[in-house]
C-alpha cells in the first residue's frame, strides 16, 4: 500500500434542526440559518457559507432573547461552514472552521470526526487519529470514528490496530460491508488470500448491494507462504498485545485451517487457550506438537502444569519423564520434575531432579534456589548455603532469596552475613515488618543495640503485638545502660506472654516458654522467631 496519497473520507452532517427551531423562528439568525441550510442541501456550497455567516453575525448583533444561541449550536454552524469547504476541496479553510467548532464545544464527537477528516486529507495521519480517538472519547460507537481509524491504522502498517477498529466498526453497524472488505484489502496486501476472501464473501452478505471503491493502492499480492503465515502470526500477537485475545484466537484458527500443520501456531493458542483457563482446549493444541518439533518440550511442560492445576500429578510427572528420556539435556524438564516430587513428597527425587537442572542450566538462579531449598529441608545446611549463595550471585535483584540466604546466616549465628543480607532487601523494601526484625536481631547480637532500637521500634510501629520485638528492644535498651526503658519493654512483653499463653492453652504456653529460655541475661531468647518471607 503506498502512503504518500491522503486519505479521502467524508465529513459528517448533523440533524441541525433538531433542537434547534428556538432562534429559527423570526430572527434575521433564523433567516440566514435556514437559507444556508437550503443552499447546503441543494451543493451551492458557497453561498451557504455566506448564509451561514450571516447567522453567525446575526446571533451576535441581535438583542432578542430568541435570537441567542447555545455553543453547541454555534458549533454545528462552524461545521457546516467547514463540510461546505471541505466539498469545495478547500480543506485548509475547512480545518480552520472545524478547529472553531471543537473549541466552542469541545464535547461535539462530529466535530472531532470531521477535525479529524481534515488532518487525513492533508496527510497528517498522527494528527488524524488523535482527532479520531478524541471523537470516541464523546461518542463510543461512533462508525465512522472506528472505520477511519481503521483505514489511518492501516496506512501506518499497524496491524493489529487496524483490525481491531474495523471490528469495532462491524459491531457498531452490522449492516456496513466496508470495513470489512478494507479488512480484506489488509489480509490481501499479505499475501493472506483466504483471510481476504472470507472478508469479502462477509461484506457481500451484510450488504449484497455493496460496489467496491476504486482503491489504486491496493493490488493482488502473490507472496511465499512462510510470508503469509507470519503476516497471521504478527496479527495474532499485535491482537493479544491490544488485549483482545478471542480475536487472536480467531486468527490463530484461521492460520491453522489453512495450515494444520504449523506447530508453532498449536503451541501459541495453547498458551491463550490456557491463559484464558480453557483447559481442556489447550490440552488438545499441546497435543498435536510432534516430538521432533523444537516447541515439543515446551509444550510437554505446560501441559504437565495443567494436569497439575487438574490435581493429577502423576499423570503430570510421567508427561515429564517420558520427555525427559527424549530431550536428557533439557534442564527445564528437570526443574519441573523437581517440583512435581516435591508436591508428591518424594523429596529424594526431587534433589536429584533439581541436581541434575542445576548441572544443565549452570546459570540459572531458581535451579540453584531449589536446590538450596532442597538441601535445606533435609538436613544439609551447608550445601544449602552453597546452593542460596551461588543463587544470589546469579541474581542480585532476588531481594526474597536474599531473605531467606540472611535467615540461613542466622541460623548459623553468622550475624554479620545475615545483616549484609537484610540491608540489602531493607533497601528495597524499607517497610518489611520482618526485615526489619531480622536486621534489628542482627545489630543486637553484633553489639550494636543503638543500631537495633530504630529498627524495633519501627516494627512496633507498624505492629504493637510484635510481642518478639518487645522482647529485642527491651534487651537492647539493657545493652544501652538504659535499665529502666529496657524494664518497662520487657514488662509489656511479659504482660502480652501471658494474654497469648491464657489464649492458646497452658500446653503451647508451656513450648513457647522453654524456647524463650528466660534464664535473666541480656542475651536471653524470645520465643521463636516468627520469621515470614517479604512479599515481592
Amino acid at each position: 500500500m503506498t502512503t504518500n496519497e491522503p486519505l479521502n473520507f467524508m465529513p459528517l452532517d448533523l440533524d441541525t434542526f433538531s433542537g434547534s427551531e428556538r432562534f429559527m423562528a423570526g430572527t434575521r439568525l433564523g433567516a440566514a440559518f435556514s437559507q444556508g441550510i437550503r443552499a447546503y442541501l441543494r451543493a451551492a456550497y458557497s453561498d451557504a457559507i455566506e448564509h451561514f455567516k450571516a447567522a453567525l453575525i446575526a446571533a451576535y448583533v441581535e438583542g432578542e432573547e430568541q435570537a441567542q444561541i447555545f455553543d453547541r449550536e454555534r458549533a454545528i454552524i462552524y461545521l457546516y461552514i467547514g463540510n461546505a469547504l471541505a466539498f469545495q476541496e478547500d480543506w485548509e479553510g475547512a480545518l480552520r472552521e472545524y478547529l472553531e467548532a471543537v473549541q466552542t464545544d469541545p464535547e461535539l464527537a462530529e466535530a472531532h470526526y470531521n477535525l479529524g477528516v481534515a488532518f487525513a486529507s492533508r496527510g497528517q495521519i498522527d494528527r488524524a487519529i488523535a482527532a479520531l480517538k478524541e471523537a470516541l472519547e464523546h461518542n463510543p460507537r461512533l462508525y465512522e470514528a472506528h472505520f477511519s481509524l481503521g483505514r489511518c491504522y492501516q496506512r501506518l502498517d499497524d496491524a493489529g490496530r487496524a483490525y481491531i477498529h474495523y471490528d469495532q466498526a462491524c459491531n457498531a453497524r452490522p449492516q456496513a460491508a466496508e470495513p470489512r472488505y478494507y479488512m480484506g484489502l489488509m489480509h490481501q496486501d499479505h499475501g493472506a488470500h483466504e483471510l481476504a476472501q472470507r472478508c469479502f464473501t462477509e461484506a457481500l452478505r451484510v450488504e449484497p448491494t455493496f460496489v467496491s471503491p476504486e482503491v489504486q493502492d491496493e493490488v493482488l499480492v502473490m507472496r511465499s507462504e512462510e510470508e503469509v503465515a507470519q503476516w497471521y502470526y504478527r496479527l495474532s500477537q499485535d491482537l493479544k498485545h491490544q488485549g483482545y485475545e478471542e480475536e487472536a484466537e480467531r486468527i490463530y484458527r484461521a492460520l491453522l485451517q489453512w495450515r494444520p500443520q504449523e506447530y508453532q501456531a498449536h503451541y501459541l493458542l495453547g498458551n491463550l487457550l490456557a491463559r484464558a483457563r480453557k483447559l481442556e482446549q489447550a490440552l488438545d493444541e499441546y497435543s498435536q506438537i510432534p516430538a521432533h518439533n523444537p516447541h515439543y518440550a515446551d509444550a510437554r511442560i505446560r501441559l504437565s502444569a495443567i494436569y497439575k492445576i487438574q490435581r493429577k500429578l502423576r499423570e503430570a510427572y510421567l508427561v515429564l519423564f517420558e520427555c525427559a528420556k527424549l530431550y536428557p539435556q533439557q534442564g527445564k524438564l528437570f526443574l519441573n520434575m523437581g517440583k512435581l516430587l516435591y508436591d508428591m513428597g518424594r523429596n529424594t527425587p526431587a534433589t536429584r531432579a533439581f541436581e541434575r537442572a542445576v548441572q544443565l542450566l549452570p546459570r540459572d538462579p531458581q535451579a540453584h534456589y531449589l536446590l538450596g531449598f532442597m538441601y535445606n529441608l533435609t538436613g544439609h545446611e551447608n550445601w544449602a548455603l552453597a546452593a542460596w549463595r551461588k543463587a544470589v550471585d546469579l541474581a542480585p535483584d532476588a531481594h526474597s532469596l536474599r531473605y531467606d540466604l540472611g535467615y540461613m546466616y542466622v541460623r548459623r549465628e553468622r550475624f554479620d552475613l545475615a545483616a549484609q543480607q537484610f540491608e540489602h532487601v531493607l533497601h528495597y523494601w524499607p517497610e518489611d515488618v520482618e526485615t526489619n526484625f531480622m536486621l534489628g536481631v542482627c545489630y543486637k547480637e553484633l553489639m550494636e543495640p543503638a543500631r537495633a532500637v530504630p529498627l524495633f521500634e519501627k516494627v512496633l510501629r507498624r505492629n504493637p503485638q510484635h510481642t518478639q520485638s518487645l522482647y529485642y528492644l527491651g534487651a537492647a535498651y539493657l545493652q544501652l545502660g538504659n535499665t529502666s526503658l529496657g524494664k518497662a519493654y520487657l514488662r509489656r512483653y511479659d504482660h502480652l506472654q501471658r494474654q497469648t499463653e491464657h489464649s492458646t492453652g497452658a500446653q503451647r504456653s508451656q513450648q513457647a516458654r522453654a524456647r524463650a529460655g528466660r534464664s535473666g541475661g541480656v542475651g536471653m531468647q524470645p520465643a521463636a522467631l516468627s520469621v515470614g518471607r517479604p512479599s515481592s
